[in-house]
């Protein structure tokens, strides 16, 4: 998993939001069970590449999967609203957080306020 935790970061690096997505899927198809690192770098691979659909089905299937999203994972996924002023998504993720226990940090914030201007 450490492994392609640290693949999955580098894509998320370069931009390469495909290539992290496939890696999570490779993952999984060899038995391995993705963790919110995992997750995380992939909606932040998502969120670079302006794939805000593809943040969002993320988040939906950590929980499904449960594993819990954290602040990087919601700040991420709040980044990627603001990336095509989704302001509306940005406020409803902003709340569900706080709705699952995760305390919003600065960047949580940050990307919200950027998603409504």
């Amino acid at each position: 998993v450490v492994c392609f935790n640290a693949a999955i970061s580098a894509c998320e690096k370069s931009w390469k939001w495909e290539e992290a997505l496939q890696l999570l899927y490779e993952m999984q198809a060899r038995g391995l069970h993705p963790d919110v690192i995992s997750f995380s770098a992939a909606i932040s691979a998502c969120e670079k590449g302006g794939n805000l659909n593809e943040a969002l089905r993320l988040v939906q299937e950590m929980r499904q999967k449960g594993v819990q999203p954290n602040v990087v994972t919601y700040s991420a996924a709040i980044s990627a609203c603001a990336n095509v002023g989704d302001w509306e998504q940005a406020l409803k993720l902003l709340d569900e957080m706080q709705k699952y226990g995760v305390e919003p940090n600065v960047f949580s914030f940050s990307a919200a306020i950027s998603a409504c201007e």
